[in-house]
């Protein structure tokens, strides 16, 4: 990592780098383990600036959790929020109930999708990345993206008996 600032680096990527490992794996001490490993194989590994430095990032994060779960030979996917992320609202007893039921509903729906489809929607809904962005992470075609990303929104409209409309 020669000419890059490592820790401005590791502080403005760790939460985001956190958050994706933690949603693919669901274990926190797990998801903190990937994640340091993701910048140690940062700082050994050899940064060509071919890609931005987050693309690059996320690549080795991404293929950490492959490789985890190739190791494992087992797939248990994402929850959609964990308690960490929740922020500190006043709720009502009624809207407290009613979100947990609702993020219970979504994270049951989501583990019926197909791994790929939830990698997908933790890219493009969850962090809100581009197209572009999830095809260079990815490896796949843009239009691979597309297609999948669409029939993941579909099948959990289906799961959730509620109205999809696609957004750009």
């Amino acid at each position: 990592m020669k000419n890059l600032d490592f820790e401005a680096i590791y502080e403005e990527h760790f939460h985001t780098i956190y958050k994706y490992i933690r949603l693919m794996v669901s274990h926190a001490q797990l998801a903190e383990d990937l994640t340091q490993e993701t910048f140690v194989r940062l700082l050994k590994g050899n940064f060509r600036n071919e890609a931005h430095i987050q693309t690059f990032i996320r690549q080795i994060a991404r293929n950490l959790v492959i490789d985890h779960y190739r190791k494992k030979a087992l797939i248990q996917w994402l929850p959609f929020m964990q308690e960490h992320e929740q922020h500190d609202f006043t709720y009502t007893p009624h809207d407290w109930l009613a979100q947990n039921e609702m993020r219970q509903e979504l994270y049951e729906a989501l583990q019926q999708l197909k791994p790929l489809q939830r990698e997908i929607l933790i890219f493009r809904k969850i962090e809100e990345l581009s197209i572009e962005e999830t095809s260079l992470i990815t490896g796949l075609s843009i239009t691979k993206i597309a297609n999948t990303q669409r029939s993941a929104m579909k099948k959990l409209q289906q799961l959730l008996g509620g109205e999809w409309h696609e957004s750009p």
